[in-house]
């Protein structure tokens, strides 16, 4: 189950981290503590004191100092080795190491360094909920580089910067679903006609939230809402990870994913899966949700410089990496065709970061009973 934000951000308060070089400050956020390099902050107001057109080389001046970089991040291991190799190849310099984990791993980890007052991360690259997290808790540095200027004012949280886009939509099987038989609709995912034929993903809750708002602010009462998604599990059967139920999507195991990421359906379809998530004519006429993943510098960075680096560059030339390998960027780069067809709406970011619901806890019981699409449980 994913690690919601009300319970690290009261994870995170109780931690108070003076260790050497470091200190506690607070602002009046969340929480009251995070660990804090006074160097580290020194060299982000030194490299931004700079001219914007100045300070990637002397982002690059300090970093090549330092001599290393560490990153946790959520990016799937493809992405991941493919930002490193990219990165490295321009700046061999600087040594970079991923920790790559899921986001509640990435998160959980930084938690528990803090608490024994030895942060390894220097930047960090992650879902929303728990850049959101560290952001609340005060353990982003803030960036206020060139990179700010390159994405939409809707993708720049106080302490982090969205780099790249999750978009949520259904994916079929081509073999198994006709184009005629594509839901046109959230709401067709209640059909009949489905009857036993969805895979949802047991921690999509932000997607169950995302849903389920869009249906109430747009004329839907709570007792039709609630009654679609009966509906809807009831057809439906689970499957953990996103990249499983599209390989069972792919191999003909069952015929429609609820929702999957728009990038993982790409990617399989390009590999020769009957997959797809965009009508024949390359649209998709649903509300597709895009979810923001992000990337920030951490206030106890022991090598700030190459953090600043890091975070620009992922801005940037990063942009290129991930639509090459057909992610959605948060930048406009030529050739991306990520969201062509797409009808993207708002992400409720502020519905899934308020405190006072629990979305893990309702999706957990709206899935209560329900079957594995594999049989097993």
């Amino acid at each position: 189950m994913r690690i919601g934000l009300k319970s690290a951000a009261g994870a995170f308060s109780l931690l108070l981290v003076t260790g050497c070089g470091a200190g506690a400050a607070d602002d009046g956020r969340i929480g009251t503590a995070a660990v804090v390099s006074p160097h580290a902050q020194q060299v982000y107001d030194e490299i931004q004191a700079e001219p914007p057109a100045r300070q990637r080389a002397k982002a690059v001046q300090l970093a090549d100092a330092e001599g290393s970089l560490e990153v946790y991040t959520s990016l799937t291991d493809d992405v991941a080795d493919a930002v490193t190799k990219a990165f490295r190849k321009q700046f061999p310099q600087i040594k970079i190491s991923m920790f790559r984990g899921n986001s509640e791993t990435i998160l959980q980890r930084i938690l528990q360094e803090s608490q024994a007052r030895k942060l390894g991360a220097d930047a960090v690259e992650s879902d929303f909920l728990e850049m959101s997290s560290l952001d609340s808790q005060r353990a982003l540095a803030r960036y206020t580089g060139p990179g700010q200027a390159r994405v939409a004012a809707s993708s720049r949280f106080p302490d982090w910067t969205a780099d790249r886009f999750n978009v949520f939509l259904p994916a079929w099987n081509t073999d198994l679903v006709k184009a005629a038989d594509v839901p046109r609709s959230w709401e067709a995912l209640a059909d009949p006609r489905y009857k036993g034929k969805i895979t949802l993903e047991p921690t999509d809750s932000d997607w169950y939230e995302n849903v389920t708002h869009y249906w109430l602010t747009h004329g839907k009462s709570q007792a039709q809402v609630d009654g679609l998604w009966r509906r809807i599990v009831a057809n439906s059967h689970v499957t953990k990870g996103h990249t499983t139920i599209m390989a069972l999507l792919g191999a003909g195991q069952t015929p429609l994913d609820s929702m999957n990421y728009t990038y993982i359906t790409e990617q399989a379809r390009l590999k020769g899966a009957p997959v797809a998530y965009r009508l024949p004519d390359g649209t998709n006429p649903l509300p597709a949700f895009p979810r923001p993943n992000g990337v920030g510098m951490l206030r106890g960075a022991q090598h700030p410089a190459a953090a600043w680096l890091f975070y620009d560059w992922m801005l940037d030339e990063g942009q290129r990496v991930l639509a090459g390998l057909h992610l959605t960027p948060s930048t406009k780069v030529p050739g991306d065709t990520s969201l062509q067809g797409i009808h993207l709406v708002p992400f409720d970011v502020k519905g899934l970061t308020d405190t006072t619901t629990d979305w893990d806890k309702k999706y957990d019981e709206q899935l209560r009973g329900v079957a594995s699409a594999r049989g097993d449980g």
